[in-house]
């Protein structure tokens, strides 16, 4: 890389270089950070309002000054704008993907431009993701070189083929024997190489350019090869000389030759990072008035090297292996407290800018010997990554924080009340993760520590997750509990965010258990709460979408109309995806409600598109897979279900995986797979009994009337495959198809009417009405359309409506 940078005239092309590190893996975005921070020239002691002027008036030199760029930007920086402080995570890393986009775009426009990466199986998933976004579309004079070790993968075989020919990969083999003394004889500067040390290398080196010239180094300094009237000789035998076969025992044995202070300013350099800021450094070591003299002399040793000059000192470990030999070199004891040291030095020098250095704080106190203060960094860390919606980084904070205190065997009530503090945080990263089954064992694991603290405000918001958790499992009654359990708590503590949480998830919960008139006061109580709180983008759409989905499920269609399009507009107005997504997701409901079945598949793609939680993904699949399978769409409602039961086998997302498996089975017998389609609507209508899922009960109970029905009238004509496939299951059912479907609609009916389901009850009478009619009741197939008619008129579900009237008029 070098060489290559050497060759180019960079007064005509601009070069700009980014590094990741070992310590840098989970700091979102610190690849991008460090090439902006070399290009705008922003320096580690910088004060807030410095390193604002210099981000805003490099980025208006770019591209001028725009207000949907310049904060995204500044927020890396820990810089805040109040313009974006309560924008969605999602939103907020979308646009950033876009600004960053339109700034190395400007570059690239002002003259050819080479940006450099280096290290980057270092790199955190968000650098990644973004630098694969940025790649699949740039379309200016540019040339990424992105270097990484042979193992780490940056693209999948379907990604590389959307980059066609602008991708090429170079991949670095160990030397050829020939190569291999071409190298040494660059490293002596000569061409008559002693035999011996010809002969080692061939036999010895097998090609490692690094060990190559480690040894070399080693043999130079332990004077076994020396410089003679010119030419280069051994002193004796090379096999004499000890040197180690492997990497790290040639370092060790350069390191053992060091003077004990040059030695120690390496070690301490080590642990900061294989790179180093000359200031800290200084800071850290008690070797103060040697520290330029070891510096210089690790310099000529070729351990180390300077990195930058400007904006401030840097020095950088030659080899990634040479910092690690050495840091592994330390005893834990030793290294722990060089640790401590660096991050109390860190929180010094950086006072002002704290939230920017957030990550290198908890890495430093995470190997250092204040818990205490680890736990606090990489608490902050995770919130911090998790605005960034790196969900993944903050995960993997909130995990080593958890660690640290769980492992403690007896816990102060300090402690104690962290540690729940610190899974409520934690919370949303599974949320945002979808991955409710951990949640919910994580939360109930530590119920009982929460209720013997005594607090109820900190318990109240326990019990509010837990009854999401326990809603997302499908345990509805339970879900139920925790909620009244948490609304009381608030209410006894007046805390209007419990209370209005809890609100927020009770219409959800009792639209799955018929409590429908119930449901829907606590949420508009909820919606009442968000106007007197400062702005909360999760109470709001969790309330609005809990009212639509009630009512959706109550059957008043333009209501659900109305939640669905109140959605839409709250996610416009405040950048909200969730709410963008669920404005989708409850118009989808709406229209198929109202029978306009393409238009529900519309909404529903767009819902897709929209979402970026794996959890809410999978919702919006089975929305698009109910909607499909409604319309008759077997093939595609059955690869969208699938996806969607398979997701809630491994996370835990039985409240849509149970639903999905009922319409899975559905588009299964619509296909053609009767008995393994009759049967898996069967498993799910258990469960839905289990879970007091009523409901979803009258619904499957409607399916299963259905589907007699159809084997009843010969609805779809069968091929003769399909008879041989289903001889057993069509000898035992069709003689009895009619009364089969006649019992599931009374049942449907039955459970429809003591929840109020108008919209359950409308299809049910319309298709009861039909058995009738083909069964020679006209009366009472008259009798049943006509309820329907007024069921539908009720909903105003036009679509219904007309195919019941359109059946009345055939009688």
């Amino acid at each position: 890389m070098e060489e290559f940078k050497s060759t180019l005239d960079l007064d005509e092309i601009q070069w700009r270089e980014g590094h990741a590190y070992a310590y840098s893996q989970n700091i979102p975005y610190f690849p991008l950070i460090d090439m902006l921070n070399r290009t705008w020239h922003i320096e580690e002691g910088d004060p807030p309002e410095t390193v604002r002027k210099k981000v805003e008036s490099s980025v208006e030199y770019l591209i001028g000054k725009k207000e949907d760029v310049i904060p995204y930007i500044g927020s890396l920086y820990a810089l805040r704008y109040p313009e974006i402080e309560r924008v969605d995570p999602e939103f907020w890393r979308i646009r950033l993907h876009q600004a960053i986009r339109e700034i190395l775009s400007a570059l690239a426009e002002r003259a050819p431009t080479i940006v450099c990466l280096e290290d980057l199986h270092w790199a955190d998933p968000s650098s990644l993701d973004l630098l694969r976004f940025i790649l699949s579309e740039f379309r200016h004079p540019a040339l990424f070189v992105l270097v990484y070790r042979p193992y780490f993968t940056l693209f999948t075989s379907h990604q590389l083929s959307t980059l066609d020919k602008s991708y090429e990969e170079i991949r670095l083999h160990d030397l050829s024997a020939s190569e291999a003394q071409d190298m040494t004889a660059s490293l002596l500067k000569t061409k008559t190489i002693p035999s011996d040390l010809r002969r080692f290398v061939e036999e010895r080196v097998e090609g490692n350019p690094f060990y190559l010239e480690e040894v070399i180094n080693s043999l130079i300094e332990s004077e076994i090869l020396v410089r003679d009237n010119g030419t280069w000789k051994l002193t004796r035998s090379i096999s004499e000389s000890g040197i180690s076969p492997t990497i790290h025992g040639v370092i060790s044995g350069r390191l053992d030759r060091l003077e004990k202070e040059t030695k120690r300013i390496l070690q301490e350099a080590s642990v900061i990072g294989r790179a180093f800021f000359y200031e800290i450094l200084k800071r850290v070591t008690d070797l103060k008035e040697q520290i330029d003299e070891c510096l210089s002399g690790l310099e000529r040793l070729d351990l180390i090297r300077t990195r930058s000059l400007q904006p401030e000192l840097e020095y950088i470990f030659k080899h990634a292996l040479t910092q690690e030999v050495v840091y592994e070199g330390l005893l834990k004891k030793e290294r722990r407290a060089i640790h401590e040291r660096i991050g109390l030095v860190m929180e010094q020098l950086f006072q002002d800018r704290l939230p920017e250095f957030y990550e290198n704080l908890a890495f430093h106190f995470k190997q250092g010997l204040s818990i205490l203060k680890a736990v606090h960094y990489l608490m902050k860390s995770g919130e911090k990554s998790l605005k960034k919606y790196a969900v993944e980084e903050s995960h993997l904070y909130y995990k080593a924080a958890f660690d640290l205190l769980a492992k403690k065997p007896v816990k102060t009530k300090e402690e104690k009340e962290i540690l729940i503090d610190l899974i409520i945080e934690w919370a949303l990263v599974f949320h945002f993760r979808g991955d409710f089954k951990r949640l919910d064992d994580l939360f109930r694991a530590h119920e009982g520590l929460a209720e013997s603290l005594d607090d109820k405000a900190r318990l109240g918001r326990l019990y509010v997750w837990l009854g999401m958790a326990a809603f997302c499992r499908a345990r509805h009654r339970n879900a139920y509990q925790y909620l009244h359990k948490a609304l009381k708590l608030g209410e006894e503590t007046e805390n209007m965010q419990v209370i209005g949480h809890a609100c927020g998830w009770l219409p959800w919960v009792c639209a799955e258990l018929g409590l429908f008139e119930e449901g829907i006061s606590f949420g508009e109580r909820a919606q009442e709460i968000a106007r007197l709180l400062p702005p909360d983008p999760w109470l709001q759409w969790v309330s609005l979408s809990g009212l639509g989905y009630s009512y959706s499920h109550k059957g008043e269609t333009k209501k659900v109309f109305k939640y669905g399009k109140d959605l839409l507009d709250h996610g416009d107005r405040h950048s909200d995806m969730r709410s963008l997504m669920w404005g989708k997701v409850i118009t989808g409901l709406a229209y198929l409600g109202d029978g306009n079945l393409q238009s529900a598949i519309q909404c529903f793609r767009e819902g897709l598109q929209i979402s970026q939680d794996p959890y809410y993904h999978q919702l919006v699949r089975s929305g698009l897979g109910s909607a499909y399978a409604y319309a008759g769409q077997f093939q595609e409602a059955e690869e969208a279900l699938q996806q969607v039961v398979a997701y809630t086998r491994e996370y835990g997302t039985e409240e849509i995986g149970i639903p999905a498996s009922m319409r899975l089975g559905g588009a299964l017998i619509g296909k053609g797979h009767m008995g393994r389609g009759l049967a898996m609507i069967e498993e799910a209508q258990g469960l839905f009994l289990e879970n007091e899922q009523k409901s979803f009960y009258a619904i499957s109970e409607y399916i299963l009337g259905k589907v007699y029905l159809q084997i009843a009238e010969r609805a779809t004509p069968m091929t003769l495959s399909t008879i041989a496939k289903n001889i057993g299951f069509l000898i035992r059912n069709v003689p009895f198809a009619s009364k089969k479907a006649e019992y599931h609609f009374n049942k449907a009916i039955e459970v429809a009417k003591e929840i109020g389901a108008k919209r359950t009850l409308g299809q049910t009478y319309l298709d009861l009405g039909l058995l009738h009619k083909a069964k020679g009741r006209r009366d009472q197939a008259r009798e049943c359309i006509s309820t329907s008619i007024e069921l539908f008129e009720q909903c105003e579900a036009e679509g219904y409506l007309k195919q019941a009237k359109e059946a009345l008029e055939l009688l």
